[in-house]
């Protein structure tokens, strides 16, 4: 018992090997519970040399002092060799090494303590008085002892919640404080005499059941933890795939709108085709309406001078055109074309002319209801098409109010508009937007004043001159430069 329990009768030699077995087995559970497998040959070189040289340096002051200040300088220097071996291979921090380095410790006493029970049997079936060799059958002990803990299933791959980055500091912290008490326990143990020792020694076997419950219990907390965050992965990937299909569909949605918002255009231009032809006898003569309908408009409108349009010899564009004459006409609105140039040199090399017809469409028609908002006596639209500036281009003049500030910083980029109450969806800049692109065109949002009779009140631009900007001049544009955050609108006084 006094050399199993480091009793200075024992030789100097004696406990130096004792000593260095102890840190070479501490060094070998610290790499198992990381589970690191990095350490090359000449590095284990090192290691063995500097643990050699701590042994003989804890011997020298266990001797010259006591054993207290041997284990404490024991446990700095092996957490400092291993932080310098393991430091370039591995991110392991100084605090987290010497945790380890203490659990490690504490590891190889609780089995040390064991290996001392064991190795009575042989001791006393052999009659071994040789302390060398009492040595050396505790080292073979103890070294199956720790062989077979590192070789059950769960202890294997090591402890996996020390590797962990989410590991729990509160079991960490109950690890900590039961390695410091084993191994204060023990070296408590080693210092007292038989009666003393007869009292600790339950205390002791006690504190290393608590140390070995409390690993199983961080162990089964881990994979608990583990599953948990399994679990949140695969729900966070789940919901990221449910979130891509659900902007998939409302991508496939918006596209849908788009093109129902421009069918629905030329579905009406079409049914007011359809109604110019009754209404001159060129489908049905025998239908003798045409003149009662007339005068039945010529009441309901007699105050909207409505004049013969100009043509563009384009047909769907003047169909169009008429049609929103007429709409206009039901809306007490003057409707005004002014045509610039040969529109077919601009459709042949700027624009679709379907897509020129749904731009007319969208725009008179937002002109429309920005005039029915508004309590401007002047209600007009003037639409000037062709060559203006050098440039061909699309300009849409009206009498009705401005855009909200928060429309037009969203224009183009969602559905957005002043009047989403009065069939006004947002789609329509949305078309404009997309035609822009392919266009490379440009659209100037031009806002003239605030409702007055003697002047329009803003126009719209769009310019075919390649550079696809953005840009609004306004006599409120401090007020939109307050609020807008998007890089690609350009705001001018």
């Amino acid at each position: 018992m006094n050399f199993t329990l480091n009793n200075n009768d024992i030789s100097i030699v004696t406990y130096i090997i004792k000593i260095f077995f102890l840190s070479i087995s501490t060094c070998y559970t610290f790499f198992k519970i990381l589970n690191n497998k990095n350490i090359n040959i000449l590095r284990k070189i090192i290691l063995i040399i500097l643990i050699f040289s701590t042994s003989i340096i804890c011997t020298i002051i266990k001797y010259k002092t006591d054993s207290y200040t041997s284990i404490i300088f024991l446990i700095m220097l092996l957490t400092s060799i291993i932080y310098y071996i393991v430091n370039n291979n591995d991110n392991v921090t100084l605090a987290n090494t010497l945790l380890v380095v203490l659990i490690s410790l504490s590891i190889n006493y609780v089995i040390f303590f064991i290996t001392i029970i064991i190795s009575f049997i042989p001791n006393i079936i052999l009659h071994i008085n040789n302390d060398y060799i009492s040595l050396l059958i505790m080292i073979i002990i103890h070294s199956f002892l720790l062989l077979s803990l590192f070789k059950i299933k769960r202890f294997k791959y090591g402890f996996s919640f020390f590797n962990n980055r989410t590991k729990n500091d509160f079991i960490d912290l109950i690890i900590l404080d039961i390695s410091v008490i084993i191994l204060l326990a023990y070296n408590i143990l080693s210092n007292l005499n038989i009666f003393l020792r007869r009292k600790l020694f339950f205390s002791f076997i006690a504190f290393s059941i608590i140390m070995f419950i409390t690993i199983r219990k961080a162990f089964v907390t881990y994979y608990k933890h583990k599953l948990l965050v399994s679990e949140l992965e695969e729900t966070k990937t789940e919901l990221e795939n449910k979130n891509k299909e659900i902007e998939k569909l409302e991508a496939e949605n918006l596209n849908f709108s788009k093109i129902s918002h421009s069918i629905a255009h030329k579905q009406k231009s079409l049914e007011h085709k359809l109604n110019q032809l009754m209404l001159n006898n060129e489908i049905s003569p025998e239908l003798d309406i045409s003149n009662k309908v007339k005068e039945l408009s010529n009441q309901c409108f007699n105050n909207v001078n409505t004049t013969e349009l100009p043509k563009t010899d384009i047909e769907q564009i003047d169909d169009m055109l008429s049609f929103m004459q007429d709409e206009c006409t039901k809306n007490n609105i003057d409707f005004e074309i002014k045509l610039n140039g040969n529109i077919y040199h601009m459709i042949n090399n700027y624009i679709d002319k379907n897509d020129l017809e749904i731009l007319l469409a969208d725009h008179i028609k937002n002109a429309i209801i920005a005039i029915n908002h508004s309590d401007n006596i002047n209600r007009s639209i003037l639409v000037k098409l062709g060559m203006i500036d050098g440039y061909y281009g699309i300009y849409v003049y009206d009498s009705g109010i401005e855009f909200e500030i928060d429309t037009l910083i969203n224009l183009g980029e969602k559905p957005s508009s002043t009047h989403l109450d009065d069939d006004g969806s947002g789609i329509g800049f949305l078309n404009t937007f997309d035609t822009l692109s392919k266009c490379q065109a440009s659209i100037i949002i031009n806002e003239i004043n605030p409702p007055s009779k003697e002047n329009y009140t803003k126009f719209i631009a769009i310019i075919f001159n390649n550079k696809n900007e953005y840009k609004i001049s306004s006599y409120r544009s401090e007020k939109i430069k307050n609020v807008n955050k998007r890089k690609d609108l350009i705001i001018e006084n």
